[in-house]
């Protein structure tokens, strides 16, 4: 078979698995050998009875006492336990939903068992554990590659897919070089992706990860090296600057020398002649938006327009706010675009851009859409870069001639690392707070305490304040039923704050117009307390809240939890943040203390990195960029590192063979840093 065979060649692949999988982005051999495990389950782990470790998966052999009882929780729900006895301590397997197990399991015989163990609240449990009779293990101790998950495709046909195509005469193009392969010690492609597939040994899976790792780091590398080649010269003259400081002057508060720094260096740019492409990286709170208001305020002044493009509805919204209210002096019209505009209205206002008399234009991805034509565009700004990736800005740069390009990001980076990533942007910094912000006082605290901070909400909100209450899940799941979720706790709360307080509830899953509501009537000061998941970590920007409090704050990342506090802190008022959590482990009771002891998201950054590497510094998994499968670049800084150095080699090369690979990556290439997942 050959990498672009179709899958049609594979038996057991018919047309509605060619179809669900076609859905998920396989549609060749090629895309089927990239998709790689996830994970794998190595059951040669055992554990010992006094060890525990949260989220840790191990095996344990232990004796069944009897054969267990089916316990009906509520409707279909279930719940199917099994007495043991592992190393003199008496535990429970416990199975969620699978009735069908009674009678599976012989009494006073040896099993191995396979899962997560933890202290719960009736005893020691393992959950929803693998499992096989101790005197005929079989394959069970073999090192297991596990699949994500495809809708339409059972759990046995990605294996016995790959099996196929490795038993044929499978042809993979490897334009490596021979020179960079063997002097970095790499396996071949074709024995890199069988061994990440069919592992024999741990070792085996380190060195197929190694091989695919360094492809995707210089990849990227050549990539940026080549956009960073490219120096582009702007036909977008930027000549009046005389009122700026005029402007500058009739804000409702004063800029800061970050601020004013970052403003130097947009102006640099536009002065020099090329087109700008940078990234202003400033903390939650630190007044990034004014510095927008500022650039479109310019490029206004100047006779261009400025698309600005948030990740969400909810923070175009607020930002069409933000920039009607600072502009409403100037003349300056600003209109918002989002995909939920009622086709008549979204018409008209796209006319009137067309026609040049809307000068900032503010919206979603509607604002890339084909429909869009602008006047004379000079400036585009894409919102929090971890949901916009190069190719989406690209995109509605293609909608102008050449416009200069700022990329507005909240997300924490330590400085080596963003200008590793961002190679292609000239990065600029905020690092203070504007005059007047109180730090933000955070606390660290169990849920036996929970009824005190309750009581201190109800004090701040009788004083006229504002509170969020946040919650990892939207609902009660059976498997992690400690982890709190928003239908649950708000229902709680409804019982124990005073029936004087309004309150409300906000999640993805309801109506857009439902969650439009909710968020206005808060920003009006009309919900006292709001019982969210992380969906308020963009998009409401309300100075009267003084108080969030973050339950289950070991589910959420680093830079999640940073976000999130910065939610609070807007206005005058001192403001609180109080993280929530039962969990004893040491590494989650020490990341809690990073937020704890430090306010500002660089330092979280660094320290977060020193304590575990920088995994979850943007809270939530991304998706993009399908030819990036198993690098983490925050994680891998030495390899980005190397990479960019045989990368520089490359392109200076005379070598035939490195100018043939170098031309065939660049071919191929597109690039979108802000999509890498970073999990």
């Amino acid at each position: 078979m050959k990498w672009e065979d179709s899958l049609e060649k594979i038996k057991g692949v018919g047309p509605k698995r060619r179809e669900a999988l076609a859905k998920a982005g396989i549609k060749t051999v090629g895309s089927l050998l990239s998709y790689y495990p996830r994970k794998y389950i190595d059951r040669s782990v055992f554990g010992k009875p006094e060890q525990f470790f949260e989220d840790q998966e191990i095996s344990l052999k232990a004796t069944v006492l009897d054969k267990g009882r089916v316990q009906r929780i509520r409707g279909n729900l279930s719940i199917f336990t099994v007495p043991l006895l592992w190393q003199e301590n008496k535990i429970s397997a416990v199975f969620f939903n699978q009735p069908y197990l009674k009678g599976t399991f012989q009494e006073n015989q040896d099993y191995y068992f396979y899962g997560k163990v933890k202290k719960a609240y009736g005893g020691t449990k393992i959950t929803n554990p693998q499992y096989v009779i101790a005197s005929n293990p079989g394959k069970f101790f073999e090192l297991t590659p596990v699949y994500r998950n495809i809708q339409g495709i059972p759990g046995s046909v990605i294996p016995k897919a790959l099996s196929q195509i490795f038993a044929g005469d499978l042809e993979v193009r490897d334009s490596m070089p021979e020179e960079i392969r063997s002097s970095e010690k790499l396996l071949d492609m074709k024995s890199a992706l069988k061994v990440i597939h069919f592992p024999q040994t741990a070792e085996d899976v380190i060195q197929g990860i190694e091989r695919l790792k360094f492809n995707e780091a210089l990849k990227i590398n050549m990539g940026i090296m080549s956009s960073a080649r490219e120096k582009r010269y702007s036909d977008i003259e930027i000549n009046l600057f005389a009122g700026l400081e005029s402007f500058i002057g009739s804000l409702p508060y004063d800029l800061t020398a970050s601020q004013r720094s970052v403003i130097d260096d947009i102006i640099a740019d536009f002065e020099h002649g090329q087109v700008m492409n940078r990234l202003v990286q400033g903390d939650v709170g630190s007044g990034k938006t004014v510095i927008a208001v500022i650039a479109a305020f310019l490029m206004a002044q100047n006779g261009y327009q400025t698309a600005y493009m948030a990740p969400t509805e909810i923070l175009a919204q607020q930002h069409g706010r933000s920039f009607s209210d600072l502009l409403k002096n100037t003349g300056i019209t600003v209109e918002v675009v989002t995909g939920s505009l009622k086709a008549k209205e979204k018409r008209a206002i796209l006319e009137r851009v067309a026609k040049g008399q809307v000068s900032v234009i503010i919206g979603t991805h509607a604002l890339i859409q084909q429909s869009v034509d602008y006047y004379n565009l000079g400036l585009v700004i894409t919102d929090e870069q971890h949901r916009f990736g190069v190719k989406q800005r690209s995109q509605l740069s293609l909608k102008g001639n050449q416009p200069h390009t700022m990329v507005m990001s909240a997300t924490p980076i330590p400085r080596t690392l963003a200008l590793i990533l961002y190679g292609d942007l000239s990065v600029s910094y905020i690092d203070e707070l504007p005059k007047g912000r109180k730090p933000i006082k955070t606390y660290c605290y169990n849920e036996a305490s929970l009824y005190k901070i309750l009581g201190f909400v109800q004090e701040q909100m009788s004083k006229g304040r504002q509170t969020f209450v946040i919650c990892p899940f939207i609902e009660a799941s059976e498997e992690l039923e400690e982890v709190r979720d928003t239908e649950s706790v708000y229902l709680e709360l409804l019982q124990k704050i005073e029936p004087g307080f309004r309150m409300a509830c906000l999640h993805g899953r309801l109506k857009s117009e439902d969650k439009e509501s909710i968020i206005e009537a808060f920003n009006q000061g009309e919900i006292d307390c709001l019982v969210a998941t992380s969906i308020i970590e963009v998009g409401i920007d309300v100075p009267n809240v003084s108080t969030i409090v973050i339950l289950s704050a070991e589910r959420f990342g680093l830079s999640q939890l940073h976000q999130l506090r910065g939610r609070v802190g807007r206005g005058n008022h001192q403001s609180f943040c109080f993280l929530v959590t039962n969990s004893k482990s040491e590494d989650t009771l020490a990341r809690m203390k990073v937020i704890v002891n430090n306010r500002n998201g660089r330092k979280i950054a660094d320290e977060d990195f020193k304590l575990r590497g920088p995994g979850d510094y943007f809270g939530f998994k991304q998706h993009g960029l399908p030819k990036l499968g198993l690098l983490n670049p925050t994680e891998e800084l030495a390899l980005i590192k190397r990479t960019k150095e045989i990368a520089e080699v490359i392109f200076e090369s005379h070598n035939h063979e490195m100018r043939i690979f170098r031309d065939d990556v660049l071919k191929s290439f597109y690039i979108d840093i802000a999509d890498i997942s970073f999990n």
